[in-house]
């Protein structure tokens, strides 16, 4: 298993959802091929700053949205970040875990084994398979709503707050968890494009490490097909 996505950057592989709820939530995700893994260490805020690692230009309009959320009397301690980048490598010892976990389940309650491929689609309801998670990205975050579960996160003011804010900082939810929000504005691909161009070819690039001043508002698509749980 490699340990490393490369991102073929394709922004059409980029698909928003039908309006859903009254603040008009959709999903805008990119398939995790899209970005792969962040190509060079500059691009994840370090370990020091971040435990999560989120990617840098994320982290940035991370902040801005706190800050925001703050000014409108919000409890910010919820849109904390408990994860957001996890690697390949990673995501296979969390995927192996769980499968593991799922067996040892079966045995101590007297079930019998289940077939391999039954219990890997089984587990794909709740764990992403190594290199199908769009937390390799680093764009992906799980915010502190996690512990408050899928009802009562949808419930709180801090929620309810990103489903009528988050779009203008670049955040879009995925609907199943009210705590994971992606960063995903239209013209993302291009800047981590010209990104990692500079990069490479060693040129100054920290303009290119931070949300621009002005981001995009994306809009749903016409047809609600949604890629596949990430």
């Amino acid at each position: 298993m490699t340990s490393r996505l490369v991102g073929n950057l394709r922004a059409d592989q980029i698909r928003s959802g039908v309006v859903r709820g009254p603040a008009g939530l959709f999903q805008r995700r990119a398939r995790p091929h899209v970005f792969g893994e962040p190509a060079f260490d500059v691009e994840l805020v370090p370990e020091e700053v971040c435990a999560a690692r989120p990617h840098a230009i994320a982290w940035s309009a991370h902040g801005r949205m706190v800050a925001a959320a703050a000014a409108d009397g919000v409890e910010t301690g919820w849109l904390a970040i408990r994860s957001a980048y996890r690697s390949v490598a990673l995501q296979a010892q969390i995927w192996d875990y769980r499968l593991n976990e799922r067996r040892e389940a079966r045995r101590v309650t007297g079930l019998p084994p289940l077939p391999e491929r039954e219990l890997e689609r089984q587990q794909r309801l709740w764990t992403a398979r190594p290199g199908q998670s769009a937390h390799h990205t680093g764009f992906a975050l799980d915010l502190a709503l996690y512990p408050l579960g899928t009802r009562e996160g949808r419930r709180s003011p801090a929620y309810r707050w990103l489903a009528e804010h988050a779009r203008r900082f670049g955040f879009y939810p995925y609907l199943p968890e009210p705590w994971h929000w992606e960063y995903d504005p239209p013209g993302l691909v291009a800047q981590v494009a010209e990104l990692r161009r500079r990069l490479t070819a060693g040129e100054p690039a920290d303009d290119l490490l931070r949300a621009p001043d002005v981001i995009p508002v994306a809009s749903p698509a016409e047809r609600g097909r949604l890629p596949a749980t990430l």
